[in-house]
């Protein structure tokens, strides 16, 4: 894998890999530490190929346990500190995993999970070995495992394979225009959002040090610009939220970060207002607009963005396809639209997943194989409504209950089905809510199996107390509304239109 390759001639510098809220490791440690710990899977683990699951947030342990596990041939699965613990057990479960690392305060209740202090008791054991590439991941193995949110209320997990890994990086890192300079990349997102390959895997290929902002820094406003002042940060990586937020302060400008040359942006709609306001604060810094569901490994199109774009009546475009790639808006029947037609955005090439984990029959219905010139290749219906325009992409929305929200992809379908697990639910149905063209948050209509006589402000309270247990934080709904019914439509059905006009 070229992440690893590099990662050893990187070593041979005196060269910073990760800074993580002053904790530092360089290129030589990445590389001597994850080989320790591969050794370890490698020897005790040697006749088990399954997932490393990780939990964790920011830790530079973490990006040294995920480069192990490549170079044991392992594929690995990160999943964040906000996890609740059901839905970790949920994954770790479904993949059958041997080796479980936890360096969360949570209890796993994991037989022979790994916790920090085992993980340095290993490193310390396996001292001096090297571990030789034919052992790491390569061609159609599995590199990561990402679970994101589904329909049935359980996690599906994205097969992301070397090949599919090389064919992103290849294209996005010629798209970002980067070299081996040391320069410093932001590395915000949480790991188990697939935004945060770029920073991993663009950054490490070509030498960054990537700046890793973790879930104490960022809930501290103070701490987080602070950070961001000393960072020497000049590619940023994030989804439009976390900018959001920060040009609430007027000090979030070209002098707070100086060395800032490229904006970019992921996971959810950019507005034309925070682009302007952006374009405003740093002046002559690139900005990108990047689209891409996860079963494409990270990213399927870009564009830099323009004043012109900001000035057009239509929304900000999602850009180019990937170099090698196909995106093509279909109808219902699977033809091929003109210019200005909306419809189903499929999309095929190398990047594209081979399905997700041990889920043959979700895999069947969104995922299929076209040949194209005489080669066969893997193609995906993303469920996207979008359109071509001079050979440009514009999206328009969701086929189906599937949004974007903070960056993270969630399924209405979910949440709904893990409310209904709440001890007092009965029924409910969730919302997105607008603001400024995208969605601000969620909205959730419940009634319940025994009216208790508190008001709606206090059942709320105890509905998402226990919601807690099952889903992320970031899947709760922000207004939750207790009614005594849901309203009829002529079909039968809850009319879900009467209900959406009530969300403000």
């Amino acid at each position: 894998m070229d992440i690893l390759r590099n990662i050893k001639e990187y070593a041979k510098q005196n060269r910073m890999a990760i800074n993580c809220d002053g904790e530092k490791l360089t290129y030589k440690e990445l590389d001597k530490l994850s080989d320790k710990v591969a050794s370890y899977f490698i020897k005790e683990y040697s006749n088990d190929k399954s997932p490393i699951v990780i939990c964790g947030n920011k830790e530079n342990l973490i990006l040294v346990l995920m480069m192990g596990a490549l170079k044991s041939g392992r594929a690995y699965i990160p999943l964040d500190v906000t996890f609740p613990v059901e839905r970790v057990k949920q994954v770790i479960e479904e993949v059958n995993a041997k080796i479980v690392i936890n360096l969360t305060d949570g209890d796993l209740e994991f037989d022979g999970v790994h916790t920090k202090e085992s993980i340095e008791d290993i490193i310390i054991k396996y001292n001096g070995l090297d571990v030789s590439e034919e052992y790491w991941v390569k061609d159609d193995e599995n590199a990561y495992i990402l679970f994101t949110s589904g329909s049935t209320g359980k996690p599906k997990g994205v097969q992301i394979s070397s090949d599919n890994l090389d064919s992103f990086n290849n294209w996005f890192g010629k798209y970002m225009k980067l070299n081996d300079d040391e320069e410093v990349i932001m590395n915000q997102v949480s790991y188990s959002f697939d935004v945060s390959v770029i920073p991993i895997y663009i950054g490490l290929i070509y030498g960054k040090t990537l700046n890793s902002l973790s879930k104490k820094t960022l809930e501290d406003f103070k701490s987080l610009f602070n950070n961001l002042k000393e960072s020497k940060i000049k590619t940023w990586v994030s989804t439009p939220a976390l900018a959001e937020m920060c040009i609430r302060d007027n000090t979030f400008n070209k002098d707070l970060m100086p060395e800032l040359n490229t904006l970019f942006f992921a996971g959810e709609v950019l507005s034309k207002k925070l682009i302007k306001e952006l374009m405003d604060r740093f002046p002559g810094v690139r900005i990108i607009n990047g689209y891409g569901p996860t079963e494409g490994t990270v990213l399927l199109s870009a564009i830099d963005v323009t004043v012109q774009m900001i000035e057009d009546k239509r929304g900000i475009p999602i850009g180019y396809p990937i170099e090698g790639g196909i995106l093509k808006i279909v109808d219902e029947k699977g033809n091929i639209l003109k210019d200005g037609e909306k419809g189903e955005l499929l999309a095929l090439g190398a990047s594209i997943s081979k399905g997700y984990f041990n889920n043959e029959e979700t895999t069947k219905k969104v995922f299929f194989e076209e040949e194209v010139e005489g080669k066969v290749i893997k193609g995906y219906k993303t469920g996207d409504l979008a359109y071509y325009e001079n050979g440009i992409l514009y999206y328009c929305g969701r086929k189906d209950f599937q949004i974007k929200l903070n960056g993270f992809r969630i399924e209405l379908e979910d949440i709904e089905n893990n409310l209904r697990r709440v001890s007092n639910v009965n029924n409910c149905v969730v919302f997105p809510a607008y603001k400024d063209e995208k969605i601000s948050h969620l909205v959730s209509f419940v009634t319940l199996n025994k009216d208790n006589e508190l008001s709606s402000l206090k059942n709320s309270i105890l509905i998402k107390d226990e919601l807690k247990k099952y889903i992320p934080s970031y899947m709760i709904p922000r207004n939750m509304k207790v009614i005594k019914e849901f309203p009829i439509n002529i079909n039968g059905k809850i009319d879900r239109k009467k209900l959406m006009e009530e969300i403000k």
